[in-house]
């Protein structure tokens, strides 16, 4: 069993142990692994999603050792299969989890997820799809993610499909980099919230003068189960369109309801921060790089230097 220690445990870095576990065979024991759960509810929701998910496909096991995580994989299988989150945690987060081992296999693999479609513990589906699975394409890894319906923090109900085909090794890491960036628009998406708050989020968009009012669109999600809101910017980055995103927090993990007029400012501020960042670096935003880590190690491509500081332990650990 790999005695894993890392520079700082969040719920990404434990996703990653545990998806380079499950393609690569090898057990691990996270230092501090459990008590972090313990100490986070919204992390210990995700990982009852993934327990109860990995249960299923017996595909592997979790323990406790004081204040460590233990996790022991099985061998995913291929298949078409479906999943049932919960109401305080993420499906694409699972998602998240199965693609890297799934990419090992020799067949296509689908997987269908009810449950949380965009939460603030993680993106949106087309950031996903436009920025993280079109920089793993280059690196030679074929990712469909498709939203079927709208699902928020605290109530759950969305619905969403993804495939994921074999991957090859020896790819390449992307250029990281961007030489001509362009600001091309925004929306907001709000569900079952006052309209409102998306049209104060708007003005805070277009404060800076980077994109103007008649480009900033406020979408009202009618099929949706529970109320959200998020935001989504776009860009054209070297002739590719790109997404950078920020989702409110409606309810705590604990399933408190903590959205409010300032936390949906300090949403569109965090977008407003998101664009001009990436207009300043010209460079693929830093939580998509992150994302690139597991299939980096998987591929021997190395590790993208920008991917956080777990990055050379989990390589370390699992190649």
């Amino acid at each position: 069993m790999i005695e894993l220690t890392l520079p700082e445990i969040d719920h990404i870095a434990m996703r990653h142990a545990i998806s380079l576990s499950l393609a690569t065979g090898k057990s691990f024991r996270l230092g501090g692994g459990f008590r972090f759960v313990r100490e986070n509810p919204a992390a210990g929701n995700l990982l009852a999603d993934w327990e109860n998910a990995l249960g299923a496909l017996s595909a592997g096991s979790f323990g406790s050792d004081g204040d460590d995580l233990l996790f022991r994989p099985g061998a995913p299988a291929r298949g078409d299969y479906s999943f049932e989150t919960g109401a305080f945690s993420s499906a694409l987060e699972l998602v998240l989890l199965l693609l890297p081992p799934l990419t090992r296999l020799e067949y296509r693999t689908a997987l269908g997820v009810r449950g949380v479609t965009h939460s603030d513990l993680s993106y949106t589906t087309d950031f996903v799809n436009l920025t993280i699975f079109d920089l793993l394409e280059r690196m030679g890894f074929y990712l469909h993610l498709s939203l079927k319906r709208f699902g928020f923090y605290g109530s759950g109900g969305g619905l969403l499909e993804a495939k994921a085909y074999p991957g090859e090794s020896g790819g390449a890491l992307p250029d990281l980099s961007y030489h001509d960036v362009r600001i091309t628009g925004a929306r907001v998406y709000i569900a079952k919230l006052p309209t409102d708050v998306a049209m104060t989020q708007k003005d805070l968009l277009v404060a800076g003068g980077v994109i103007p009012a008649s480009s900033v669109g406020i979408v009202e999600v009618l099929d949706a189960d529970g109320p959200g809101n998020f935001i989504q910017v776009y860009a054209e980055c070297d002739g590719g369109v790109r997404i950078l995103h920020a989702v409110s927090p409606v309810y705590s993990g604990e399933g408190e309801y903590v959205f409010n007029g300032e936390v949906a400012a300090e949403t569109a501020r965090s977008a407003v921060a998101a664009y001009e960042r990436l207009l300043v670096e010209k460079a693929v935003p830093e939580r998509a790089v992150r994302e690139l880590l597991p299939y980096a190690i998987l591929s021997g491509s190395g590790i993208p230097v920008r991917s956080g500081g777990a990055g050379e332990r989990l390589a370390a650990a699992f190649l």
